[in-house]
Formats: structure tokens, C-alpha cells, sequence
């Protein structure tokens, strides 16, 4: 609700007006009822209006922040059933007393049409009593008895239901980008006691960057706990970047409980959703040091690490979970503090610098070979957090509360492979393999012959079954049909007797890459056809997949044969077409890669490649 009645513009403006159909949020069930109000970034009312240089007054003698108040605009019909039409002026932002207690969508909507037609009628009253001799906050009546409403439905919903999230609507009508800081913090005035242990909530806030038309933004309640379950009186506010004049159409501000599992702004539409992303098990987990790992900061004296933050990384290293940190300090000194805590050992690729840590971050991915969304952050700063989750696509975000629980979270149980519980240790092996092709200089394929790789290819075999099945399950880059399989298809999939099922061991001579590849394949007359390929990323660029694609034709072929790959190109397995191409496949409009050859065309010399006796025989019956 929004103080409409306060609205007076000099001149007839005409409203703003989206230019296409917009599809606003649905399925809201409950929401909020939350009072907006005009306000100034550094108020001190009502002492600041003798004092500020700034202070001009409204009809109800409260300070006028926004050029003309705030403009009923039906032209956009959300939730709210109407929007508000605001144009900050210097120190402006709008701003609501919090409160997360719940009525049906419809009351709310009832209430929000009625009280701005009464608001006028208060006022009047308000100013009357003004004139025979009230006092000041009689003019403003209206706005002192919403925010009497304000604080009594904080108190009542104490205990109450909690909202789903905060549910964010807002259009911008301007060409080019436009920022405004979301904010959600403990209200330090007029406040009636200090916590027992001398320490506030920490606020949260979100920089919301508007693209130009409708932007819809959802804040899971979780990120809002700590301030709204504090016990003490919270504000919300939106506060632009901009000194004065950026112009904005503010649809639905509201705590929601929602039938949907998630809002998607309509832009996204045919994007890959983050969220549904985010669901698929993470690789590794990215770690801030101070205030996080180890409480107090490195560069201003002594720290203390957390209470269980060594058998927390003695799990998540058990399950496979990759770690590293992503800090600004001292390099040197933080990495002797880690070592000294003892977990300098479990860490892969630290980055600790006074760089952003979202391009540390990207860099880290690349190092290690995987997507972004294969990352999880933890951090304590909101700056650092909100830095990160803007600038890199797909990561997810943690407050350093979530870490007594991290162990619980769905997408870091891991996998109880051998493969999975070496996982850190093949990376460093990984890292050694890199610091050694530097000597090699631009000779790349002297390196790899100089790695002694081995290549072992088999049948599946029952041990395989769980490593296979999260090569099926987490494979992107090297995923030549770009199929994921659900845990009960995998099963069906290896008990179908009417295709093979080739595993691919990988080691050199640093060390061993472990089970890396998985394959079905069948016999079609003339054609070797390969239904699914995945490769794990650790072994990329080293000419496994053209080993392989060797194997089954000097194994399976008479003479000339015709490789056919499944290919299906997805926005993560760019790299897969790439090596299909650079073998010479030629990809047709049926979706299968195509390559003649004969046996002998595709070996790589410099590969020794092993073949498991089980493979040997089925070959041998295959060629019969």
C-alpha cells in the first residue's frame, strides 16, 4: 500500500505505460501487508525540518524525497491490483515498516483499495484539529495512524506463519540499466533494548539491477531470517544508485507465500533456470576465510577457527566435494594459517588476493574445469555475497551461518566412489601435469608423450556401477548426446541387453585419473553406432575420445566401417562437438556425427591403450 494521498503534481504528466503484455507473478496465496512510505536516506524527523537545507514540505508537513510523491498508475495490475509511480528526488527512498504477518491475497487487495480513498478524509480531519490548536502530528494523521498499524502487525506476527519469500515487481521505463539497493535492517531508533550479546542482526541487502521493462525479483525468506526473526522492529527499503531522478513503477513489494516452487522472470523464458541448476549435485565449494572459516580478521591480528570447521572439510573431501577459498587477505599469511589449522592439505587452487573475488572465482572454474553452477560460496560479508551471485552465472550463494549444516545440504552428499573420495587428490596430481607442460613450452603433443598415458577399455562391470552412473548423472562438457539420466533410468539403461557398455580408465605417470569414460554402443550391419559418450573433464585434450573411437573400429570391424556418434548440441557440451569436429565427423541433419574410416585411421600413437580381456572376448565373438 502506498501513500497515493499525498501525490501532487504541478503539471498533467502523462502515466507510464508498459509497451508489451507483461506476466506478472501468480499463484500467490498469502501476502503481507506492507505500508511504503516516502522517506529520506539520512532522516532525523521531524527535528531535520528546522535544519535541512533539503526540507520541503508535503500537504501533511512531512518532508517531500520523491519530485511529486508517489502516483497511482493502473496501467500495471500485479498482486497488488495497482502500482505506485515514483521519481526520486535527492536523498529519496521508499521505505516500510517490516512485518511478516499473512492475510489472503484478496483481504490485502480489499484493504489497499479502500484506505487510500480514506486517507484524504483522515487528513482533513487531521488538519482541522491542527488548526484549533493540535499538535504537528495531527496534519500528518493518516500517516502516523498506518504507521501505528505498521508496529502492531510486527507484534502480532510473532510466532505466526512464515512467508515462502519477499516478492519483488518493478518496472523500468528507461533505455539503459538502472540500479537500486534492496535493503532489510533491524531499525536502531527508538529502540527499547540492546541484544544480551551486545550485537544486532546484520542487515541484508541486494543491489537490484533493472533491465529496461519489467524485472521481477524473489528473496528466499531464509536470506531474511536473522534480521526478521531478531525480535526487534525491521525496515525494507529501496534506495537507487542515482542522487535524484531515476523514475520507476513499483508493482508488488510483499512477504508472500506462493503455490509456486519458483518465480521466473518472463525474459528467461527458454534461458537455462539457475534454480533447477542449482539442484544438480555441486562440485566444489568455494570458502571465504575471515568472519567465515575463522572468526576475526587476518590483516588486524589473531584468529580462531570455527568449531567444526576441520571435520567439516574431512567430509565434504571424503564425499569428493572439491574445496578451495576465495579470500582478500595476505596470500602467504593466510595460506601458513590454513596450514597451520590443518587444512592447507584439503584445499585445491586457493585464490587469496585483493582482486574481485567473482573474477577469482571464474578463474578457479577454469582452473579446475567445470561450470560456474558447479560452485557453491560462502562468505559473511553481503558486499561479497552480492558481488559474487551478480557476476557469476549459476553459483550459488550461502551466508557462513549455513556452515553447522552444510553436510545436510541435497547437493553435496556426494558419492561413495573410489573415484570421488580421490577426487582432491587427482586435481593436484592435475596441477602437477600443469606446471610440467609449461616446460614443454607451445609443444603440447611432446607433453602428452611425455606423460606415458595408459588407457585401459572394458566391459562394465557391477564395481563400476556407481561411477558410471555419476559420469551419467553430472557429465556436461564432454556429454556427446547431452543426456542426464535419473537414478531409475540409469538402472534400465545398464540391464538393456541389446547394447555394450565400455568403461575408460585413464593413468600417466603422475598418477591415476581413475574410471573416466562410459559408452554404449551397437552393431547396426556395416555401422558402429555410438548411442552415449561421456568423458570426464579431467582427461579433456588428451585424445581419449579419439583412442576409443579406434578401439571399436579395430575391434569391432571387418574393414571399412562407418562411425556413427550420437550428438545433441546443449549450451555446456560446445566442447564435444569440438573434438568431433577436429577427428572429422561430419554431423548430418539426422543428429548422428558420421566418420569412414578403417582400422588403424584413428590410432594416436603416443597412447597405450590396454583392452580388458572380457572386451577381447565379446570382440572376438562380435567378428565371427
Amino acid at each position: 500500500m502506498f501513500e497515493f494521498d499525498q501525490y501532487r503534481a504541478p503539471e498533467f504528466t502523462p502515466a507510464i505505460r508498459p509497451v508489451e503484455k507483461i506476466e506478472y507473478a501468480s499463484g500467490i496465496k498469502k501476502r503481507s501487508l506492507l505500508i511504503w512510505s516516502e522517506h529520506c536516506v539520512e532522516c532525523a524527523a521531524p527535528e531535520c525540518y528546522q535544519t535541512c537545507s533539503l526540507y520541503q514540505p508535503r500537504p501533511d508537513e512531512r518532508c517531500r524525497r520523491f519530485e511529486v510523491g508517489m502516483r497511482r498508475n493502473n496501467y500495471f495490475r500485479g498482486v497488488t491490483g495497482g502500482a505506485a509511480e515514483i521519481v526520486f528526488g535527492q536523498w529519496g527512498k521508499l521505505e516500510a515498516r517490516g512485518n511478516t504477518l499473512l492475510y489472503p491475497n484478496s483481504l490485502v487487495s480489499f484493504v489497499e483499495a479502500v484506505v487510500p480513498r480514506v486517507q484524504p478524509l483522515v487528513n482533513a480531519f487531521g488538519r482541522l484539529v491542527r488548526r484549533f490548536g493540535g499538535s504537528p502530528p495531527w496534519t500528518s494523521l493518516a500517516f502516523e495512524l498506518l504507521d501505528y498499524t505498521s508496529r502492531k502487525m510486527h507484534k502480532a506476527s510473532h510466532g505466526g506463519e512464515k512467508p515462502h519469500g519477499f516478492l519483488i515487481e518493478i518496472f523500468n521505463p528507461e533505455e539503459q540499466i538502472v540500479k537500486i539497493k534492496f535493503s532489510c535492517s533491524v531499525t536502531r531508533s527508538k529502540m527499547l533494548a540492546i541484544p544480551a550479546n551486545g550485537k544486532l542482526a546484520l542487515p541484508f541487502w541486494k543491489q537490484l539491477v533493472l533491465q529496461p521493462g519489467y524485472n521481477r525479483f524473489f528473496i528466499d525468506y531464509s536470506d531474511l531470517t536473522a534480521v526478521v526473526e531478531s525480535g526487534f522492529r525491521y525496515n525494507l527499503s529501496f534506495t537507487p544508485d542515482a542522487e535524484s531522478g531515476t523514475r520507476l513503477v513499483f508493482i508488488s513489494q510483499s512477504f508472500v507465500t506462493t503455490s509456486n516452487t519458483t518465480f521466473k522472470d518472463p525474459r528467461t523464458i527458454g534461458l537455462s533456470n539457475q534454480k533447477a541448476a542449482q539442484e544438480a549435485p555441486a562440485k566444489c565449494v568455494v570458502f571465504d576465510l575471515d568472519n567465515t572459516l575463522w572468526d576475526g580478521v587476518l590483516v588486524e591480528g589473531d584468529v580462531t577457527l570455527k568449531p567444526g570447521v576441520q571435520a567439516l572439510f574431512k567430509e565434504l573431501d571424503k564425499r569428493g566435494i572439491l574445496i578451495s577459498v576465495a579470500s582478500k587477505n595476505n596470500e602467504q599469511e593466510a595460506l601458513e594459517r590454513l596450514t597451520t589449522f590443518g587444512l592447507a592439505e584439503y584445499i585445491t587452487y586457493p585464490v587469496i588476493n585483493w582482486n574481485l573475488k567473482s573474477e577469482n572465482i571464474k578463474r578457479l572454474a577454469d582452473k579446475i574445469s567445470i561450470g560456474t553452477d558447479s560452485l557453491v560460496f560462502i562468505d559473511d560479508s553481503p558486499f561479497e555475497r552480492e558481488e559474487v551471485a551478480s557476476a557469476v552465472a549459476g553459483i550459488e550463494v550461502l551466508l557462513e551461518t549455513k556452515l553447522d549444516t552444510l553436510l545436510e545440504h541435497p547437493r553435496l552428499q556426494g558419492s561413495g566412489t573410489a573415484e570421488s573420495g580421490n577426487r582432491r587428490i587427482m586435481y593436484q596430481q592435475q596441477k602437477q601435469r600443469s606446471e610440467a607442460a609449461i616446460e614443454f613450452g607451445e609443444d603440447y603433443l611432446a607433453f602428452l608423450k611425455a606423460c606415458d598415458i595408459v588407457v585401459s577399455i572394458g566391459l562394465i562391470q557391477e564395481s563400476h556401477t556407481n561411477r558410471v552412473t555419476e559420469l551419467l548423472q553430472r557429465t556436461n562438457q564432454l556429454n556427446f548426446s547431452g543426456t542426464k539420466y535419473p537414478e531409475d533410468a540409469v538402472t534400465r539403461l545398464l540391464e538393456d541387453s541389446t547394447t555394450e557398455k565400455h568403461v575408460i580408465h585413464c593413468r600417466d605417470k603422475y598418477g591415476e585419473y581413475g574410471l573416466v569414460g562410459f559408452a554404449i554402443t551397437r552393431r547396426e550391419e556395416d555401422k558402429i553406432v555410438v548411442q552415449d559418450f561421456m568423458l570426464s573433464c579431467r582427461v579433456q585434450g588428451k585424445l581419449i575420445e579419439k583412442a576409443f573411437f579406434s578401439y571399436l573400429v579395430d575391434t569391432l570391424s571387418n574393414g571399412t566401417a562407418t562411425l556413427n556418434v550420437n550428438f545433441v548440441a546443449t549450451d555446456r557440451n560446445a566442447l564435444a562437438k569440438s573434438v568431433l569436429d577436429e577427428i572429422g565427423f561430419s554431423l548430418d541433419n539426422t543428429g548422428y556425427a558420421t566418420l569412414h574410416c578403417k582400422p588403424g585411421d584413428l590410432e594416436v600413437d603416443f597412447l597405450e591403450v590396454i583392452v580388458a580381456e572380457s572386451a577381447l572376448q565379446k570382440s572376438a565373438h562380435v567378428m565371427e
